[in-house]
């Protein structure tokens, strides 16, 4: 619905959101959200799925002013980014704590009505509080085998902040990287033969580059996860190169470090080695991706945000 100029004055000045009109149900309402939300969105499903019927939410992001949750303080409220709010819209950054009934993100913020839930867990897992799906994920994704079709994929539209010209400059030179998004395009593959499904594309590759955009602790999105469920081998570098270190095990990780070079020539010399050394990249594939007690810990976090939600109903 296109605004009026009064409406359009008011979005620019924050007093009205950028959608006041995201509604489900006439219970869960959305503002600033990223996108349209409909019956799909994954807190309106884990809200249907763990909550009494009558629960109503408000969920704001931060794809819009702040103004408008600050002047409509409620303990019904509910702040979630996938978002780096300590480098990208940092005006977020205290996640509204004094407005909202509950604030989520990938911080680790001691507040009372503060959670953890990274964006990575709504990308993996169903929006259900059940240790036998998650267990059932976890054992799928572990089991995931690239058909190593392809040597190396990277897959971005930008490098706004310097995150894959380095990777890119430090192996072009012992593998084929097919850049298959709009930054340093070099194939059409991805649109073509797999319709632009990222996933189906990164299972027949061997590597794939999948930097953070930025370098922040703790900031670990879904992009290292896609490599897993794809069963392509991942090459990183963000959240200071400790991701979720009691979800992810590392060894099933090549790290790119940033600011050493020495160390950047070891992860040539194991990208070589997986390369040309079948064996090895057997065993190095027959990994698992996740700690032995992660599914537990993923439960944790979908029981907390179910406690969570049920206390502010």
């Amino acid at each position: 619905m296109a605004r009026s100029p009064r409406e359009w004055i008011k979005y620019q000045l924050g007093i009205i959101p950028r959608d006041k009109d995201g509604v489900i149900d006439g219970r869960i309402c959305y503002y600033n959200w990223i996108n349209t939300p409909d019956e799909n969105d994954w807190f309106y499903r884990f809200i249907n799925n763990s909550l009494p019927k009558k629960a109503a939410f408000n969920f704001f992001s931060v794809f819009g002013k702040p103004l408008y949750l600050k002047r409509h303080p409620d303990k019904r409220n509910i702040l979630y980014s996938g978002e780096n709010l300590q480098e990208r819209f940092t005006r977020y950054k205290d996640y509204c704590l004094d407005a909202v009934g509950l604030g989520m993100g990938f911080d680790d913020i001691k507040a009372d009505n503060y959670m953890r839930f990274p964006l990575w867990l709504m990308f993996l897992f169903e929006p259900v509080v059940d240790i036998k799906l998650i267990r059932e994920r976890i054992e799928e994704i572990n089991a995931a085998k690239s058909s190593g079709k392809y040597e190396c994929a990277l897959i971005a539209s930008h490098d706004k902040w310097q995150s894959r010209q380095a990777i890119y400059d430090g192996l072009y030179d012992i593998i084929d990287i097919q850049c298959a998004g709009r930054w340093q395009n070099n194939t059409e593959i991805l649109w073509q033969q797999y319709h632009n499904d990222k996933v189906a594309y990164l299972k027949d590759c061997k590597f794939n580059i999948c930097p953070e955009n930025m370098d922040t602790p703790l900031y670990a999105t879904e992009k290292l996860f896609e490599a897993f469920m794809a069963g392509t081998i991942p090459i990183y570098t963000g959240a200071a190169n400790n991701p979720e270190p009691d979800i992810i095990n590392h060894d099933a990780v090549l790290f790119w470090e940033r600011d050493n070079k020495s160390q950047n020539e070891e992860c040539r010399n194991e990208v070589l080695r997986l390369k040309q050394d079948e064996n090895y990249y057997h065993k190095f594939m027959a990994q698992n991706k996740f700690q032995q007690k992660a599914a537990e810990l993923i439960y944790d976090k979908f029981a907390e945000l179910q406690r969570r939600l049920l206390a502010l109903c």
